[in-house]
């Protein structure tokens, strides 16, 4: 009962864990073409950011297929109810902005969308990526939606089918095998860009998250935290150096595997949440707003920059050009276009998949919060956003 409640109960602290995680892949997209701006070249933010999505991703789902299968078995809910459910908010949640900002790269006719359109209506922008060994324009940030959506193909066969016993073991070896096809891809001298895209690449971190979201572990306050956050500082430090390294060679397998170590330990503390300094970050009013709204800050942020690059005026160009202002103009811009997102498209129909989910499965017992299915006023506002955005 006790792991349930970690996972169930409302900690905001979660919000401004998603506003870093975004922030990070917005700043490294919108100065790109800066060396060394704004923090060294070895520094990158942009894969350190999507890893800890993935991370993210993979608790979150993880712990709501865990209610939901508690549920199935204490009420005798069928598996394809369940599972219909399932999809059903997957796809409620993921659609709308993905489809709207394909609709307007599309209209505006941005980077490459017309010509592999048919790639980003099916969410497999990852193995077009993967085929071409490139990154197209406009669109190549979606790779890591599709990653996920992917995902969420199969893991509720895993969750839900298994027998219990064998859940945590048959999550390792979901991790392992995102190993084993990194160690593959090395061997047998793959493009590098197919190692990062392709959705084997990505099971370690996915699955990494999944085993603390079946779990429920949490990482309490100890005298002892200031190893630990040591102990993760070093780890991702070392991702970082060995990230720089030859890419052919087998200890780069390892960049992974580090990161999503120490943000799975991030996890488990954040899930108990913070005291002092550190709580009173994340929990800053407009960090925990930002990682309301992350998926479209997400999913935005390419298509904002892309038309500032377009139509701003040449007497406004230095707003653009000067590095430090191109970050404040493109955030802005992409904050509010998210926000307007949120409040208009994606928060009314998370109402309404709450209220079909309710419908399909029935009331949710007392003590237990369904992330994808309820609705703002039901329940704690970050289980709104679970990590289906990744960078």
């Amino acid at each position: 009962m006790a792991r349930d409640r970690a996972l169930e109960r409302y900690q905001p602290q979660f919000d401004g864990l998603r506003a870093l995680a975004v922030l990070t892949v917005m700043v490294d997209h919108f100065s790109a073409d800066v060396p060394n701006f704004p923090l060294p070249d070895w520094i990158r933010l942009g894969a350190t950011g999507v890893r800890l999505f993935l991370v993210l991703s993979g608790y979150f789902i993880t712990a709501s297929l865990r209610r939901a299968r508690d549920r199935m078995d204490a009420s005798r809910l069928s598996i394809g109810k369940t599972m219909a459910a399932f999809y059903w908010r997957r796809l409620l949640r993921i659609g709308p902005a993905y489809f709207v900002f394909a609709g307007i790269a599309l209209l505006l006719n941005l980077g490459a969308i017309r010509h592999y359109w048919p790639w980003v209506f099916t969410g497999t922008v990852d193995w077009l990526i993967a085929l071409n060994n490139e990154w197209p324009l406009a669109i190549s940030h979606l790779w890591s939606i599709c990653v996920q959506e992917q995902f969420y193909l199969f893991w509720p066969l895993l969750i839900l089918l298994l027998p219990r016993r064998w859940v945590l073991s048959a999550i390792v070896a979901v991790a392992f095998a995102g190993i084993a096809f990194r160690i593959g891809c090395v061997i047998f001298s793959a493009p590098i860009i197919a190692r990062w895209v392709l959705p084997f690449g990505s099971l370690d971190s996915l699955a990494a998250g999944a085993a603390l979201g079946w779990w429920g572990g949490r990482l309490r306050a100890s005298r002892g935290g200031w190893v630990i956050a040591l102990l993760c500082l070093s780890m991702l430090i070392v991702a970082a150096v060995l990230r720089n390294s030859d890419p052919t060679k087998l200890k780069s397998v390892l960049v992974e595997p580090l990161e999503a170590g120490a943000f799975v330990i991030l996890v488990a503390r954040t899930a108990t949440g913070f005291d002092g300094n550190i709580a009173r970050f994340l929990s800053n009013a407009g960090l925990m707003f930002a990682g309301r709204i992350s998926y479209g800050l997400y999913i935005y942020h390419i298509l904002v920059a892309m038309v500032f690059n377009r139509w701003m005026p040449s007497q406004m160009r230095f707003l653009i050009t000067i590095p430090s202002l191109r970050l404040l103009v493109f955030g802005i811009a992409t904050l509010f276009t998210a926000a307007l997102s949120w409040r208009f498209l994606e928060q009314p129909i998370n109402r309404l998949r709450g209220e079909k989910t309710r419908k399909a499965l029935g009331p949710i017992p007392d003590g237990s919060w369904e992330q994808e299915g309820a609705t703002r006023s039901q329940r704690p506002p970050h289980l709104i956003f679970s990590a289906d955005s990744s960078g």
